[in-house]
């Protein structure tokens, strides 16, 4: 196989390469994509969603057009930001913070940390990501890149068809692991990330109706991704994850195809 390389330039998307015929001016850092893994779940009605009260509702594809009747296919969606494979920006939860919009381009293709606490959610749906889950994924498998994208892995994906995705109790309170805050504090004061992944709704675990890690991130101006999909199909570092957001002026999100490459 011809190994491909693309350079990851400074300010733009991969594709300006052809254009820089200035040795001197290549950037430090090469992206190969030789492998390729989609981490988007395809968006169907029957998706599970952040149950809101008067506000969240179910993705919907409605036929606008017909081949038949107009010559042409074509839907409308009835769709909120937050539904699916998507990007939360800053200004989710922040005022005056970036909406999806004003995030920079650099911020959308950044290194990929993946660690893995399948094991210890398997046993306990209200487990979360540590500190100590970061130190130890350190000691395996090297620091954290600056302006990385750490996500988590809980395999909580394969209960995406089951209750148990969402884990609403008695008490509509859900069950899902996610990020302790005292994490995402760390990953933003000593590693300087992009931003978090998770395969599950939040990257706050469920039980956190506050969503108290949301606020801490959105506040540095970082973004989140939330239900990402085949984490455990991509090396836990090594990896560049390159995120379509859509570009929607004022957007709190949006549904994104994100994919890994190495």
């Amino acid at each position: 196989m011809v190994k491909r390389r693309l350079m990851l330039l400074p300010l733009v998307a991969m594709l300006l390469l052809e254009c820089n015929d200035n040795p001197k001016q290549l950037p430090d850092r090469v992206i190969g994509i030789d492998h390729i893994v989609d981490l988007t779940h395809t968006l169907t009605s029957d998706f599970p969603f952040i149950p809101v009260r008067q506000l969240t509702y179910p993705f919907e594809l409605i036929p606008m057009a017909t081949l038949e009747a107009d010559g042409v296919e074509a839907n409308s969606w009835r769709i909120h930001e937050h539904l699916g494979t998507h990007i939360d920006a800053p200004n989710h939860f922040i005022k005056n913070q970036l909406s999806l919009d004003r995030i920079e381009l650099k911020n959308l293709i950044v290194p990929l940390a993946v660690i893995d606490i399948a094991e210890k959610a398997a046993l306990n749906p209200d487990a979360q990501l540590t500190v100590a889950d970061i130190e130890n994924f350190e000691k395996q498998s090297g620091k954290i890149p600056d302006n990385a994208c750490v996500m988590m892995y809980s395999g909580w994906e394969k209960r995406l068809r089951d209750s148990s995705f969402v884990g609403l109790d008695s008490k509509q309170v859900k069950h899902y692991p996610g990020f302790s805050s005292e994490a995402i504090r760390f990953l933003l004061t000593h590693r300087g990330i992009a931003g978090l992944g998770v395969d599950v709704l939040s990257f706050d675990p469920g039980v956190d109706e506050s969503y108290t890690g949301h606020k801490i991130l959105f506040a540095a101006g970082k973004w989140g991704i939330e239900c990402v999909a085949n984490l455990d199909k991509v090396p836990q570092t090594g990896a560049t994850v390159i995120i379509g957001a859509p570009k929607v002026g004022k957007a709190t999100g949006g549904i994104s195809r994100i994919m890994a490459v190495w």
